[in-house]
């Protein structure tokens, strides 16, 4: 059987229980990065004597063809990625779908993840999506940055240090009255949390790994197109008779004779 264990992604008391199990029952253990993951079981004092397999990104359909379904039916077997959430802008996907092609079974044990923990962080309610990395530069991000922006939804990002301040100024370019949420080095010893309009933000410091919460647009009022409102609206009179008339069994001329005994 095959178990999704997620890792910590800063504060290591932050492993469940039932992920220690996992781990230590764990016979084959895919994973990322095996210099990582040794590390990590190393810090929660689990035996390494195990099979370690490297599958991430670059390999994983390499792996996967070679890989013997017996082997996850009869064994427990792990799979985590470096940290958080496998399968959340981490390997992972495709090993699930090995397993549903071969009737394998599998479970995915809740845990810890970067974007969750900074949408509930921000404050922002409503609708989300998770774009995971922006693309690094070009049209095909500056476009994709536009479609985020006018999805009408919360948006969770992530984004290095390498490339934050460029976001910061990208938003302050095309949304700069819009409500941002920054989280950088969440669990960790230094987690930081900055809330503020896109166009008041400046970053003393942009070490570390981010999660950026961008807010969906204010809904814009609207005002209803009533006899009333317009009558309250500020404008000539004349323009105003010719509106009013439009939507009432009056002429203009009426309109204005009683517009004029308001003044």
């Amino acid at each position: 059987m095959l178990s999704l264990v997620p890792t910590p992604i800063g504060n290591l008391e932050d492993i469940s229980k039932r992920a220690l199990k996992a781990l230590e029952n764990a016979e084959i253990i895919f994973c990322e990065d095996t210099r990582v993951t040794k590390k990590l079981l190393n810090l929660l004092k689990i035996p390494t004597n195990k099979e370690f397999i490297s599958m991430h990104s670059h390999n994983e359909d390499k792996v996967l063809s070679k890989l013997n379904p017996e082997s996850l039916k009869s064994k427990n077997v792990v799979y985590v990625s470096d940290a958080g959430m496998p399968g959340i802008s981490d390997p992972g996907s495709k090993l699930v779908k090995f397993c549903q092609k071969h009737n394998i079974p599998y479970t995915v044990i809740p845990g810890a993840n970067a974007a969750l923990t900074a949408y509930v962080a921000s404050g922002f309610k409503g609708d989300f999506c998770f774009h995971a990395f922006l693309p690094h530069k070009g049209n095909e991000r500056s476009e994709k940055l536009k479609e985020i922006l006018n999805s009408g939804k919360i948006a969770i990002l992530y984004e290095s240090p390498h490339r934050i301040e460029k976001l910061i100024n990208e938003l302050k370019k095309l949304a700069p009255d819009r409500e941002v949420f920054l989280a950088k080095e969440l669990t960790k010893m230094h987690e930081t949390f900055i809330k503020a309009k896109a166009k008041d933000i400046n970053l003393l410091n942009t070490k570390g790994e981010w999660v950026v919460v961008i807010n969906k647009a204010p809904k814009k009022e609207t005002l209803e197109l009533s006899y009333e409102n317009i009558f309250k609206l500020p404008l000539p009179l004349k323009e105003k008779s010719k509106l009013l008339a439009k939507i009432s069994d009056k002429s203009a001329k009426e309109i204005y004779q009683e517009l004029l005994k308001e003044q």
